[in-house]
């Protein structure tokens, strides 16, 4: 994987475009920024409410209650790393270019390189998975120390939450990608094919 940081998001058509098949087929999704942004809550709000039923279930609300601040210092503090995991998982032959946007209050990284619909949703859930669920899911159950314990839970909500576009591209690829189908990204917007016989075999893993 070849990371490239263009640094500040400043137009659409400043994007990288792919190369696109014939048969791709956007994919059904909102095609800016706020859009994104306003969409990805939906996606959020599930995801917060089964952490906080946790939390009652076992009694981590109070911890988690006193760190809240802390879980959410460290959540800002790893957006860099959660795009980062995001592009080791874009394939080891891929070509991954990173941005960020103030205004829009976001980081993200996109890549060129076809994706099959698996390899697409473990990419999109990884960050999430290392820096949300696993610390949330240790600080309540294993960690024996009440307040290492809180600041875990606590920043675990905050990676989990930030996520809600990761969701929401997992959601959008399970639901609309026929089964053998690959997906590929040309400037905002995702597409997907079915791959053909010259297909580059690192696309197909």
């Amino acid at each position: 994987m070849k990371l490239i940081f263009k640094g500040k998001f400043t137009s659409y058509d400043a994007l990288p475009k792919g190369e696109l098949p014939e048969n791709a087929v956007a994919f059904r999704e909102p095609k800016s920024m706020v859009g994104i942004n306003l969409t990805a809550l939906l996606f959020a709000l599930p995801v917060a409410i089964v952490m906080f039923i946790l939390l009652s279930m076992f009694g981590g609300s109070e911890m988690y209650g006193r760190y809240n601040l802390w879980g959410l210092v460290i959540a800002l503090a790893l957006v860099p790393l959660h795009e980062y995991i995001h592009a080791l998982f874009c394939g080891k032959n891929a070509e991954v270019y990173m941005y960020y946007s103030l205004k829009h209050c976001m980081m993200f990284v996109l890549t060129l390189t076809p994706m099959t619909k698996a390899r697409f949703i473990v990419m999109s859930l990884m960050p999430s998975l290392i820096l949300g669920w696993l610390p949330f899911m240790a600080g309540l159950f294993i960690c024996p120390s009440a307040d290492i314990g809180g600041i875990l839970m606590a920043a675990g909500v905050f990676g989990a939450i930030m996520g809600c576009g990761d969701y929401m591209n997992m959601f959008n690829a399970a639901v609309q990608m026929p089964k053998g189908s690959l997906t590929q990204l040309s400037g905002m917007h995702s597409y997907w094919f079915m791959p053909e016989a010259n297909t580059p075999a690192a696309a197909l893993e």
